[in-house]
């Protein structure tokens, strides 16, 4: 089975073959001005067996982008299917709060998930929601950064001097965690250069006193060894990597190619 295309606007890797019982596919969507974006895992492999993303073009409000997901949703065969489990996740602009203060914080209309003891409040737009929770029945949302604060400590085992950035075209999220596995800082920077974005990471490195001699510096999202703002990090910073997907997570064949690094919080969202 293969999506329906929207012309000029669709790419995809791998398949979902009429013989997979829906019951068993968690699908993990995330919504933007600029792009609609999924993954389908296959539960009884623990596989990511299929990726599609929609580049949106000229969404101006909340309501255009509801119109456009509904589009596509019409067009999509496989998003259609009726899954196990339905996670959208939303990369608004988020704030951290303890979670015994959350009920005293929350503003009306925000939306918000609990992170171990901290929950994380994002706006949303109401015709959105609405649009989805008519689609998909039982859809669970969430922030997508909240991937961090499930996988990260695990990439800690080894050491704990590492200093996560996701990267994304127009902002950054910079995220540490203490020798505890304790979260000491998850903020989100606005950036139009590779000057803009060093100088978010190294503030954060002055503000927490990080070694960049000692530290590694491991990054996600999208970013690619040839891109200038992989260069100006190679310039501070001794050791860089890419992270790398979790050990009990596969990906089927037609993934053999793709960046592993590249919407791991997406992949990875899950409740």
């Amino acid at each position: 089975m293969s999506s329906a295309q929207i012309k000029n606007s669709f790419s995809s890797i791998g398949e979902v073959d009429a013989s997979i019982s829906p019951s068993t596919l968690v699908l993990k969507l995330a919504v933007t001005n600029h792009s609609v974006r999924y993954f389908v895992l296959s539960q009884t492999h623990q596989q990511i067996i299929f990726f599609g993303d929609y580049t949106l073009h000229h969404i101006a409000n909340s309501d255009e982008l509801a119109g456009a997901f509904e589009k596509i949703f019409e067009k999509d065969e496989i998003l259609k299917l009726p899954f196990a489990k339905v996670l959208i996740g939303f990369d608004e602009k988020y704030s951290l709060v303890p979670a015994e203060l959350s009920h005293m914080l929350k503003k009306e209309g925000q939306l918000s998930n609990r992170c171990v003891d901290t929950d994380i409040f994002f706006e949303s737009s109401y015709v959105l929601v609405q649009t989805i929770e008519r689609l998909f029945s039982r859809a669970e949302f969430l922030h997508v950064n909240s991937t961090y604060f499930n996988f990260l400590p695990e990439y800690l085992n080894d050491s704990s001097e590492k200093l996560f950035v996701n990267v994304s075209k127009n902002y950054l999220d910079v995220i540490r965690f203490n020798e505890q596995k304790k979260l000491q800082l998850m903020n989100r920077y606005e950036y139009q250069t590779a000057s803009d974005f060093i100088y978010f990471v190294l503030l954060c490195c002055e503000e927490l006193k990080i070694d960049r001699e000692n530290v590694e510096l491991v990054l996600s999202g999208e970013i690619d060894i040839q891109s200038k703002v992989y260069d100006v990090c190679y310039r501070y910073f001794r050791s860089i990597s890419f992270i790398k997907k979790p050990n009990d997570l596969h990906f089927s064949k037609a993934f053999e190619m793709y960046p592993k690094h590249l919407h791991f919080n997406l992949y990875n969202l899950s409740v």
